[in-house]
């Protein structure tokens, strides 16, 4: 198949799983009334997507360049399908867990496929700010089924119905039309994986991951707490914001591409690093929403400049390995970084949206010491 029509292939991909993601959040609440939990117990739910999406990160990280690139596809395509007929079933809340985990399993695999392959194409066919805005385009449109299934009061779970479909057409062509080679290398053994690892320029450049995502997906889960609580915005407005956030958002990961010629990859994250810092403290000072568009923005290139930078430099034998590892830091950071802003949010949500400054200042050294490393030969 053509490069070209590969690439088209695996943004229309990342867009359906990121569908799939962005789903449940909105359907929290829907969640809660169907099988009478709590808030608590129901926050089980992305704890438990998160650590699916670890797990496979992390194990399949040693095997995916063994098994063979499509051979490990169609097997994350395998459990997304069952986790979606599970959750579009699902008479209970034990179903629901159970699903929610094997499509963090399916997602995480998913992911880490497809940017190693997609890493292997010819660098013209790179964007790699697209392929991150891939995932925005499906934050927006997930919810929006979403939306619209409720406003016909429609079962929650027909929701996943949908996703099945297209899951099943997406297994179906990769079966078919193959659009991801089996790429194999020869297997990497443990000793070697943690001989990698502790190269700088692999470890520097998972710590700014860890960061990142830890800090972005804080900011944007206690955003609706932040703007309610502490603005004494509506719900209502709330939601707009948010939604404002993601179309900025993903405008900015369209155009990182464009940003990466102008300031270079390293160059993008920092002077976007420092726009972060100031626009959270312009934020917190004069509680305008506005700056919370500009957090978006400075937070979009960020990500695909790390990724881009570090897949065109490492060697395409660790690229599986690389990228599962590299997902699998976004968990930890999650768990720790989002976590820890929702704690200190408990008791103030200002000195929890502090935070950003020290990952962000972190980031920013750890950046330098990034560009001063030798870049690995590929």
């Amino acid at each position: 198949m053509k490069q070209k029509n590969v690439r088209t292939f695996i943004y229309l991909t990342m867009i359906i799983y990121s569908m799939v993601m962005n789903s449940l959040a909105p359907l929290m609440t829907s969640i809660q009334e169907r099988f009478s939990v709590s808030v608590a117990i129901s926050s089980a739910l992305p704890f438990i997507s998160t650590l699916g999406t670890m797990i496979s990160n992390f194990i399949g990280s040693f095997f995916i360049s063994q098994i063979g690139y499509k051979t490990f596809l169609i097997g994350a395509m395998t459990l997304q399908i069952v986790g979606l007929i599970t959750f579009a079933t699902a008479a209970n809340f034990i179903l629901i867990i159970t699903a929610v985990f094997l499509l963090g399993l399916a997602t995480g695999a998913t992911f880490m496929t497809l940017t190693s392959a997609y890493s292997h194409l010819d660098r013209n066919y790179q964007n790699f700010g697209f392929l991150n805005a891939s995932f925005g385009i499906g934050g927006i449109i997930g919810p929006l089924i979403v939306s619209l299934f409720l406003t016909f009061n429609f079962d929650f779970r027909f929701v996943y119905f949908v996703h099945l479909i297209l899951g099943l057409a997406l297994y179906i062509i990769t079966i078919i039309f193959k659009p991801i080679q089996n790429i194999k290398y020869e297997s990497i053994k443990l000793k070697e994986a943690v001989g990698i690892i502790r190269r700088k320029f692999v470890y520097l450049s998972l710590l700014i991951f860890l960061l990142y995502s830890g800090t972005e997906i804080g900011i944007i889960t206690w955003s609706a707490n932040l703007f309610h609580d502490v603005f004494n915005y509506s719900k209502e407005v709330s939601s707009i914001i948010i939604s404002l956030f993601w179309i900025v958002f993903t405008f900015g990961r369209a155009i990182t591409e464009f940003l990466n010629q102008k300031l270079t990859e390293l160059g993008t994250i920092l002077y976007f690093s420092i726009s972060l810092i100031v626009s959270v403290a312009l934020l917190l000072i004069f509680q305008n929403y506005i700056f919370f568009l500009f957090i978006g923005f400075s937070l979009s290139p960020i990500f695909p400049s790390i990724q881009k930078y570090t897949n065109q430099h490492l060697p395409k034998r660790i690229l599986g390995m690389y990228n599962g590892l590299a997902f699998g830091s976004t968990g930890i950071g999650a768990m720790i970084i989002a976590t820890s802003m929702g704690i200190i949010g408990d008791i103030n949500f200002n000195i929890a949206y502090a935070i950003p400054f020290l990952t962000f200042s972190m980031m920013i050294i750890i950046n330098h010491r990034l560009a001063l490393e030798q870049v690995p030969e590929s």
